[in-house]
């Protein structure tokens, strides 16, 4: 059961009144709020039973009357400005304002043309479609190109806004079309792919829980919807039998034909999952046809996020961007096969049924509704919660007015802004963080589909993101707080911290940090954001006037120093691969992983292996050789050929003192005592290391046992083996030369790094 939600008594709980989601029709009297520590939501504007029946299965109480303030507000139709005008920030709604941009046939068609222009072979999934009356001419400048070329092609006619099959109709001639009446038009798709001789969509559930950041969920399920007349090659005598080329659900369900089958896998209504198995025992590929999909939702959702977002922030003027959004939506994707399994984006529905006419019906929507509910994450006491950062955000802006007491300061409180913004966008990505864990134990059976997780993927479609919103906010300019806090969003985390020490150490020193200014200027945040390197470190003997300098700011820029190289290192340390010779990368990897994941079975053999097969010499020299790959590294990035002045050194020092201890014992400790490893070693408070120190021990204590693990398994194939290979190296440094020497069997060979 999902966080914040009680378990329901065997009575359902309901708070009644006069209800309409217009605020020019609210019953008069004072705000009442829901009693207990529990969750309540506002069904009096669904007609769907299903939605109340999830909600009391999730321990919720159900309001009809307005005058009480809901967690969750639930309504069928549009919600007027004013309905958003009014949420509280803890408040959520289950529609977006501006999101008819995709959802109203016609908007969804001129937006993929603007960006289809801009992007022809990433937006080609929509069929090729005018807008009437508008585009008229257009369509006729069509007729008579196919005329010329003696081509004959099936046409679809459908109303900008409707829905449920009504008023739909094919057409070859444009004799068909009412003169000016408002129209859709799109090439008829006529080669569907076919289940048991009938055509058929998929209906596909997407869960959109933000829009700044955007957030997308797939719900891994859904609706096969089957027409109910076997399907031919569209022809005067079949074009306009409606039960044979149409797969809308309110269309077929009229037929004498339709099979309401309560069955997933009979009937003219089936679920995804069954067609996944139907496809997959035909020898098909699920998997590449569902990537194609899930493509063509975020590109479409992309399109319409800036027109949301644009909406959304003038709905909700004032809101932090730190706070949860107050609107979530449920669309559905309605998605054509042609006979090759290439997908087609037919259409968006922002308010998919939730009819219940069968038990499949049920099945579906009940998980739909559920994970959706879960996924929100609301809490009974959000609202407390709500008003006391309100309160805290308050007091901050006010004292940060109080310091600003003449023109002198304005300098001074600038760095004071910049500061509180950083602070504020740190919160906000530990705050996602928090988020991606939540979302991970709790999303049911959907999966999020946004940002991928892949970094490839996410800036291809970051670009895109890009490009949409320049072309939907066509001359509005962002103002530069927007642009500072745009680039800011762009920053990783300890970026934030480094920029962080930076302003601190300008409002304590002044113009003393020159040094530290210019390292990490407006332009270089804006660089380093774009090519997503790190900025050159810090050199202390290029700063000025040392010996003026008090020794605290001195210690400070060393510590920082000290801190850049040591995260340099442990980037260094992160990109060593594993070389066996007559494999890969990869090959050697995949054994790696093979031993751990069946880490029982291989125990015993790899402590014989390691005590016993190998003598102390041999054991000796596999920790060396990864203490030598080590220190090349510190010398690369610290340009020092005696590292006894490298704290870094000494922590290495002594932690492969430890694993060379009783004779190897102490590599061994490590995979079989995690309580007794390598860590105790820095208990004493003197002894007390950073996080990124702590990272660079983990790292190489993991070569050392991936060294281990690839030497006894090349036991078996009698491959010699070769040390971690650096295959990145530091900018600040001359790009280095892996020289390699070959050894007998199970020994390792060296790597050096040039001196510099």
């Amino acid at each position: 059961m999902a966080s914040g939600y009680l378990p329901m008594s065997t009575t359902a709980r309901k708070l009644s009144g006069k209800s309409l989601m217009s605020p020019h029709h609210r019953t008069a009297g004072p705000v009442k709020y829901p009693s207990g520590n529990c969750i309540a939501i506002n069904v009096s504007g669904t007609k769907y039973e299903i939605v109340r029946k999830v909600a009391e299965n999730l321990g919720m109480i159900l309001v009809e009357d307005d005058r009480v303030e809901c967690n969750i507000y639930w309504v069928d139709s549009g919600v007027p400005t004013e309905r958003y005008l009014e949420m509280k920030p803890y408040q959520r709604i289950n529609h977006f304002p501006g999101m008819g941009e995709i959802c109203r046939k016609d908007s969804l068609v001129r937006n993929m043309k603007k960006m289809k222009k801009a992007y022809y072979h990433l937006y080609n999934f929509l069929p090729n479609s005018w807008v009437l009356p508008a585009e008229y001419n257009a369509l006729d400048n069509y007729f008579r190109e196919l005329q010329k070329r003696k081509w004959t092609k099936i046409f679809i006619a459908k109303p900008p806004n409707g829905a449920m099959g009504m008023g739909i109709f094919l057409f070859t001639s444009l004799d068909k079309i009412p003169q000016g009446e408002p129209l859709v038009v799109q090439e008829y798709l006529d080669k569907p792919f076919l289940m048991d001789g009938y055509k058929f969509d998929l209906r596909v559930y997407v869960l959109v829980v933000s829009c700044d950041p955007l957030r997308l969920f797939l719900y891994n399920d859904g609706l096969v919807r089957l027409s109910t007349e076997c399907y031919a090659t569209p022809s005067q005598a079949n074009l306009h039998n409606q039960f044979m080329h149409l797969t809308n659900y309110s269309v077929n369900r009229h037929s004498e034909s339709f099979d309401n089958d309560d069955s997933c896998d009979k009937g003219s209504k089936r679920t995804i999952k069954f067609f996944n198995s139907w496809l997959a025992s035909r020898g098909y590929c699920v998997s590449e046809m569902w990537a194609k999909i899930t493509d063509i939702i975020i590109k479409t959702l992309i399109v319409a996020n800036p027109h949301v977002t644009h909406s959304y922030q003038a709905c909700r003027p004032g809101a932090s961007s730190a706070e949860e959004s107050c609107c979530f939506e449920i669309l559905g994707f309605d998605i054509f096969l042609d006979h090759t399994l290439k997908p087609s984006l037919l259409e968006v529905n922002r308010s998919p049924s939730f009819g219940t006419d069968a038990p499949l019906d049920y099945d579906i929507k009940n998980g739909v509704l559920s994970d959706a509910f879960r996924l929100l994450n609301v809490k009974p006491n959000d609202r407390h919660r709500c008003y006391a950062m309100r309160k805290a955000n308050s007091r901050r802006r006010l004292l940060l007015r109080v310091q600003k007491t003449d023109e002198g300061d304005d300098k001074a409180w600038e760095l004071s802004r910049k500061q509180d913004e950083i602070r504020q966008r740190l919160l906000e990505l530990r705050r996602e963080k928090c988020r991606e864990d939540f979302e991970a134990v709790n999303m049911g059976n959907y999966q999020r589909i946004y940002p991928t997780g892949d970094a490839i993927k996410d800036s291809v479609y970051s670009t895109l993101l890009a490009g949409a919103e320049t072309i939907s906010l066509v001359g509005k300019l962002g103002s530069p707080k927007r642009n500072y806090l745009t680039n800011l969003q762009q920053l990783e985390e300890h970026q934030l911290l480094d920029q962080l020490v930076q302003y601190e150490a300008e409002e304590m020193y002044g113009s003393v940090s020159v040094g530290l200014r210019n390292t990490w200027s407006q332009g270089s945040i804006r660089s380093i954001a774009s090519s997503g390197q790190r900025p050159p470190p810090f050199q202390p003997s290029a700063l000025p006037g040392s010996s003026t300098m008090e020794a605290s700011y001195q210690a400070m820029v060393a510590r920082e120093y000290e801190e850049e190289q040591t995260q340099r290192s442990m980037l260094a340390l992160n990109k060593l691969k594993l070389m066996v010779v007559g494999k890969t990368a990869e090959e050697a990897e995949k054994d790696v992983t093979k031993v751990k994941a069946n880490w029982m079975a291989y125990q015993s053999s790899v402590a014989s292996f390691w005590m016993a097969t190998l003598n102390k010499t041999k054991r000796k020299e596999l920790v060396l050789k990864v203490r030598d790959v080590v220190n090349d590294i510190l010398r690369t990035y610290w340009k020092l050929m005696n590292l006894e002045s490298v704290r870094l050194y000494h922590i290495m020092t002594k932690l492969f003192k430890f694993l060379l201890s009783k004779n190897g014992q102490g590599l061994w400790i490590c995979f079989t005592s995690p309580g007794l490893s390598w860590e105790s070693i820095f208990k004493k408070p003197s002894e007390v290391i950073s996080v990124t120190e702590m990272h660079c021990c983990k790292r190489v204590v993991q070569l050392c046992q991936q060294v281990l693990i690839a030497m006894f398994m090349s036991r078996e194939t009698k491959k010699p083996l070769v040390t971690p290979h650096r295959k990145v190296t530091a900018t600040s440094a001359a790009t280095p030369t892996n020289a390699t020497t070959s050894l007998s069997q199970f020994q390792l060979q060296n790597m050096s790094l040039p001196h510099l």
